[in-house]
């Protein structure tokens, strides 16, 4: 499971990298590159590209997720046992309180009468 779940998070940064790629008023990487661009991918196929990206990174991840928390084992036994841990905390009686410690001036027995 543990796998998956670093899986989403490689996929949720990389769907982030993949979204910053684009550009919001539709160059994305063909919009700055200029002529680079078209001679090594073209101009329609880098937006397309980029545009495929984003659906495979959007669909995988919204897959993966809802996956790992169908077979997230159902722990109820947990539950109960801090349920009833809960329970118990409450019944318990309130502490009483002990009394007062008295100083030991008065304590101390009185002094003898020197004759």
């Amino acid at each position: 499971m543990y796998f998956f779940i670093i899986l989403i998070i490689i996929i949720a940064v990389l769907l982030i990298l993949v979204v910053l790629a684009q550009d919001s008023k539709g160059g994305g990487l063909t919009g700055d590159m200029g002529a680079a661009s078209s001679s090594m991918m073209g101009a329609r196929r880098a937006s397309s590209w980029i545009e495929n990206a984003t659906w495979i990174l959007i669909i995988s991840l919204a897959v993966l997720s809802i996956g790992v928390n169908v077979f997230i084992p159902n722990d109820k036994a947990a539950n109960v046992q801090t349920s009833s841990s809960i329970e118990s905390a409450q019944e318990m009686p309130a502490p009483t309180t002990l009394p007062a410690q008295e100083t030991p001036a008065e304590t101390a027995p009185a002094p003898a009468d020197a004759e």
